[in-house]
């Protein structure tokens, strides 16, 4: 007669497997096999009572730990397998030897089908994890963790192919957004013969004119202050320059500061909605030579305003952008009036797609790419020194700004590398003189991938796109972005 007889033969990977074998009872099932057999169903016994003691009913988002939430501020995420794995020591799985001659289905298809119904009666392990990760799908918030879709196009609208996505680690699906702040360091005790314990050293908090700048935005370009990382930011920068067109070694700066917004409307938070806000700025660039008509030499003073147009799946976005300045240099010289329009192209949601490992949260070598149509008009008061613009009382162009970075990240407190590409041009509708291209290359050298300072070699050529002054150098630069 057969008859089955289990056996734990431990864990493997995360999973607890349970494993059944036939037993033959015949002429030789004597005194051995009656002692030993029993007592190793009795130990069988106590070892599936502990793990079945462990499928309790689902507890949703509350089951999981959010100690090993990684990363800072509203980036901070528990990782989906971290997840699965805390599933898989709650509600381990229980394997027959059947399964192994099976034809091979994936585990996630296989716990997504465990379950007929929303109702979910089945016995065994594979339902006990169909449910825990159902409750997860339903509950989606208890104020610690946040269950939200983040893959490619709509989520899933069934149970099955819900839970098949959340085990399915090959593809971007769910994402776990933790809520709480991450739990405070553990206290060490002290050996006894040590009285008490110093007190921790904590950061001075910013206070008077530190805390105020602390919240301007620093970049080399005004449409660069609109990104909120600083990190992603082109930085302003001092350069020490070999000017090729008049062999002048000078030192010249280039940089923007933009005041907190004035005016805001939207919520930025929420992708899929329209945002906007007008931040004040100083903008400032000078390139000295030996003939002063050569200098660039260009003082900004005027509002930016920042607008996002939100596809309603929040995959792609436009960015439209207003500026109105009054720029002059930093003799009082000059006096020009201008204003631009510029529509950023949503090329993020269309590059992540070619760019390997962009869809990473942490990629190694990442890749970004930006294309802005731009419409200005300058009407000059005064040319001042800026010797091109003469004869040049107005102009209105056309034009683009594209860029391409490239980054590579070495860890969170380690160097990282750079190079970058800018290309500027702006085409005179009225074809009186006041077509400008500019191309900015730059190799750079970043000390932590959050590190305020940028240090780099670049080269220079073109025109500048308001004074229209040629430019041709090579620069040491020492760049600061916040």
């Amino acid at each position: 007669m057969l008859r089955h007889q289990p056996f734990i033969c431990g864990c493997y990977g995360g999973y607890r497997v349970v494993i059944m074998w036939r037993i033959h009872e015949g002429p030789f099932s004597g005194p051995l096999m009656g002692g030993v057999l029993p007592l190793i169903s009795l130990l069988a016994s106590f070892v599936v009572a502990a793990s079945t003691a462990t499928t309790s009913a689902p507890a949703g988002l509350s089951g999981l730990d959010t100690v090993a939430c990684e990363g800072e501020g509203d980036a901070r995420r528990l990782a989906r397998q971290n997840a699965i794995t805390q599933l898989l020591a709650r509600y381990p799985i229980v394997m027959d030897v059947a399964d192994f001659s099976a034809p091979p289905v994936p585990l996630a298809q296989r716990v997504a089908q465990a379950c007929a119904d929303e109702a979910c009666q089945t016995d065994g392990s594979l339902a006990a994890l169909n449910r825990a990760v159902a409750a997860m799908l339903a509950t989606r918030d208890d104020g610690r963790l946040h269950l939200s879709w983040a893959g490619q196009g709509a989520e899933p609208a069934t149970r099955p192919e819900q839970i098949a996505a959340f085990f399915d680690l090959s593809r971007d699906t769910y994402v776990l957004q933790c809520r709480t702040p991450p739990p405070p360091p553990p206290v060490i005790a002290t050996a006894p013969a040590v009285p008490e314990v110093a007190p921790e050293v904590m950061p001075k908090e910013k206070t008077g004119l530190r805390r105020v700048v602390s919240h301007w935005r620093i970049a080399s370009s005004v449409n660069e202050t609109e990104k909120n990382d600083y990190t992603s930011r082109d930085p302003a920068r001092l350069s020490y320059v070999d000017n090729a067109s008049d062999s002048a070694p000078v030192i010249s700066a280039k940089g923007v500061i933009a005041a907190p917004a004035i005016l805001t409307w939207g919520d930025q938070k929420v992708a899929t909605e329209g945002f906007g806000d007008i931040r004040p700025f100083v903008g400032y660039e000078r390139i000295s030579s030996l003939y002063i008509g050569n200098e660039v030499n260009n003082l900004d003073i005027g509002l930016r305003g920042h607008f996002r147009f939100a596809r309603d799946d929040g995959k792609e976005a436009y960015i439209g952008g207003l500026t109105a300045a009054y720029e002059t240099d930093d003799r009082l010289q000059s006096s020009l009036t201008r204003f631009e329009a510029s529509l950023g192209l949503p090329l993020k949601a269309w590059t992540d797609r070619t760019f390997p490992g962009n869809a990473s949260a942490e990629c190694v070598l990442c890749q970004t790419a930006n294309m802005t149509l731009v419409s200005d008009y300058v009407d000059v008061s005064d040319p001042g020194a800026k010797l091109a613009l003469l004869y040049l009382p107005q102009y209105a162009r056309l034009g683009f700004d594209a860029s391409w970075d490239v980054r590579l990240n070495r860890g969170k407190d380690k160097p990282g590398f750079g190079l970058n590409l800018q290309y500027s041009r702006r085409d005179d509708l009225s074809h009186e003189g006041a077509t400008a291209t500019r191309l900015i290359s730059r190799a750079a050298y970043y000390p932590t991938p959050k590190s305020h300072y940028v240090f780099a070699l670049e080269y220079d050529k073109g025109k500048d796109l308001t004074s229209l002054s040629a430019i041709d150098r090579w620069m040491l630069t020492w760049g600061y972005r916040q």
